[in-house]
C-alpha cells in the first residue's frame, strides 16, 4: 500500500513537471514554468579582472570554483587535524580512513613501501577533482550570476571591433550599436530579465520569455545574457589540462629521481639500434598523449554531464534533474579516482628498470 502511494505521488509529480514545461505548453494552460535554455559554451567566462603591473587577470567562474574547492579542502584539513588525539573524533576518524586508504592503494600498486612517495600528489589529485566535480553539481552553480544587458554587450563588442580605428568619427561610433557590430556578433542570442541594480534575475513563466535575436533588442535594458559567477571547474578545458601537466610533470621527476638522467632518458633516446630509436620515439609520443587522455577524458566527462543537467532541467522542470544528480554525483568520484589512479600507474612505471627483461 505504501509503495503504490509513493508511486502515485512521483507519477503526479513528474506529469507535473511534464506539463509546466516546453513539452506541456502544446496543451491549453501548460508550459507555466517554461525557462530558455541556458547558455552553454566551452570557454569560462570572465567575471572581473586582477590588474597587474603588465596586464590585466582575467579571473573565471571556473577559476573561482576551483579556488572554492582548494580552500574548502584546506578549512576541512585544518579543522580535523588542529587538535589531534589518540581516540579520534568523527571528522579526524574519517580523514584518517580516507589516508589509509590510499597509503595502502599506493603500496599495493607499487608493491613496495616506496609507493608511499607518490601518496602526496596521488590523494591530492583524487580530493581537489572529486571537491570541484560535486561543487560544480550544487545548486546554483552556472544558474546564478550578473546579467550583461544588451547595450553593456553591444558597447563591449563595438569597442573591440573598432578597436583598430583611430580615426576620430569611428572612435565616436565606437559604444554604438551598428550594422556592422550587429553582423559581428552573429545570431548571438540573449534572454529578457527582470530586476535592478545588482539583482538581476531571470523569470520563468512569460511569453515574453522566447529568446530574441540580438538585432532586434537593441536599447532595451531589460534584455541581457546571464553570466554564472560560479561554474564547474572540471568543465573548463585549462583547468583539466593543467592538472594533467602537473601529473605528468612529476611522473618525469619522479623517473629522473630512481633511474637517473642516462637510464630514465635511454627510455626516450637510445641508439643501441634502429628499432629501439624508434621505440623510444614511440614513447616520447605516448608521454605527450598521456596529458592529453588525461586532459579530455576529465573534460569531457563533466562537460557532457553538465550539459545533461541542463538541457533536463529545461525539458522536465524541478524534477527531471534529480536522478541524474546522483548519476553525476558517481561520475565525478569516478573520474577523480580514475585520475588519481593513472597518475599512480605512470609514476610506477616511471620508476621501473626499463631494462630489466
Amino acid at each position: 500500500m505504501k509503495r503504490t502511494l509513493i508511486l502515485f505521488i512521483l507519477g503526479i509529480f513528474f506529469v507535473v513537471a511534464l506539463a509546466s514545461g516546453p513539452l506541456g505548453s502544446i496543451i491549453p494552460g501548460g508550459g507555466f514554468f517554461q525557462s530558455p535554455v541556458a547558455h552553454i559554451q566551452l570557454p569560462a567566462e570572465t567575471v572581473f579582472k586582477l590588474p597587474l603591473i603588465f596586464t590585466d587577470y582575467s579571473v573565471t567562474n571556473t577559476s573561482i570554483s576551483l579556488w572554492i574547492a582548494i580552500f574548502l579542502l584546506i578549512f576541512v584539513s585544518f579543522l580535523g587535524t588542529r587538535k589531534l588525539k589518540d581516540i579520534p573524533g568523527r571528522l579526524q576518524n574519517f580523514l584518517e580512513i580516507i589516508v589509509e586508504f590510499f597509503l595502502n592503494l599506493v603500496e599495493s600498486v607499487s608493491g613496495s613501501k616506496i609507493g608511499r612517495k607518490f601518496l602526496p600528489l596521488v590523494m591530492t589529485i583524487f580530493l581537489c577533482v572529486i571537491t570541484s566535480n560535486w561543487l560544480g553539481i550544487l545548486p546554483g552553480v552556472g544558474t546564478i550570476g550578473l546579467v550583461e544587458t544588451a547595450e553593456v554587450l553591444c558597447e563591449h563588442k563595438s569597442h573591440h571591433l573598432h578597436h583598430s580605428d583611430d580615426h576620430g568619427d569611428d572612435h565616436h561610433n565606437s559604444s554604438k550599436c551598428t550594422d556592422d557590430v550587429i553582423k559581428e556578433i552573429g545570431d548571438e542570442k540573449l534572454t529578457p530579465f527582470k530586476g535592478s541594480g545588482f539583482l538581476k534575475i531571470i523569470v520563468p513563466g512569460t511569453k515574453d520569455e522566447e529568446t530574441k535575436a540580438l538585432s532586434t533588442v537593441i536599447g532595451d535594458s531589460n534584455t541581457g545574457r546571464l553570466l554564472p559567477i560560479i561554474r564547474g571547474a572540471s568543465t573548463d578545458l585549462n583547468t583539466s589540462l593543467a592538472i594533467g601537466i602537473v601529473a605528468m610533470i612529476f611522473v618525469q621527476i619522479w623517473g629522473f629521481q630512481a633511474l637517473g638522467i642516462k637510464g630514465y632518458g635511454s627510455k626516450f633516446i637510445s641508439f643501441k639500434s634502429p628499432i629501439m630509436f624508434f621505440v623510444g620515439l614511440l614513447e616520447l609520443i605516448a608521454e605527450i598523449a598521456r596529458v592529453i587522455s588525461f586532459t579530455f577524458r576529465l573534460f569531457g566527462n563533466m562537460f557532457a554531464g553538465e550539459v545533461l543537467l541542463v538541457a533536463m532541467a529545461f525539458l522536465i522542470p524541478l524534477i527531471g534533474i534529480i536522478p541524474f544528480m546522483g548519476l553525476e554525483l558517481f561520475v565525478g568520484l569516478i573520474q577523480a579516482f580514475i585520475f588519481a589512479m593513472l597518475t599512480l600507474v605512470f609514476g610506477v612505471s616511471a620508476i621501473a628498470d626499463h631494462n630489466e627483461h
